[in-house]
């Protein structure tokens, strides 16, 4: 029986711990593969001012976050690895998780709204996945307001 591989949309440690630490006891259960996957945007193809400024800094600390869980996981007993890939977000999910055969997909999502709906707008990623990604999807609700996230977002990369 070949080993069943499950994958976490990763954005960052905090945003994405629910969404982690769910995949990771679906793994642990299922005795599956855990990928944590980071698409960086391509600074080329979001703009000239990104492209002028851009580093090799933000893929770097992509990398560091990734590989500071993925210790964690495999401490935790999780037969766990991670990617880090330059692209556009969306579309670079879907490439990756059919060219990695994956099962399943974990991906977070957040509600700015007070009456939150479940796909919202503002989830553009979200949107896209199911619209277009062709496995399976688990999506993990954080109900976070866009303060706390803007807050979160801030201190990672002060860090």
């Amino acid at each position: 029986m070949q080993l069943m591989k499950l994958m976490v949309a990763f954005s960052s440690p905090k945003r994405s711990a629910k969404t982690v630490a769910i995949a990771a006891r679906h793994a642990r259960a299922l005795d599956a593969e855990l990928i944590l996957l980071r698409v960086v945007p391509d600074a080329e193809k979001v703009g000239v001012v990104a492209q002028l400024i851009a580093s090799d800094r933000p893929q770097e600390k992509a990398q560091q976050q990734i590989d500071m869980v993925v210790r964690q996981l495999k401490a935790e007993g999780v037969n766990a690895t991670g990617l880090v890939k330059i692209g556009e977000v969306a579309p670079g999910i879907v490439k990756s998780a059919e060219e990695l055969s994956i099962d399943m997909l974990f991906v977070g999502t957040t509600s700015f709204h007070p009456k939150p709906r479940f796909f919202m707008t503002k989830d553009p990623i979200v949107h896209y996945l199911v619209d277009h990604c062709p496995i399976s999807l688990c999506l993990i609700r954080h109900d976070e307001t866009a303060e706390q996230l803007a807050a979160e977002e801030a201190e990672e990369v002060n860090q």
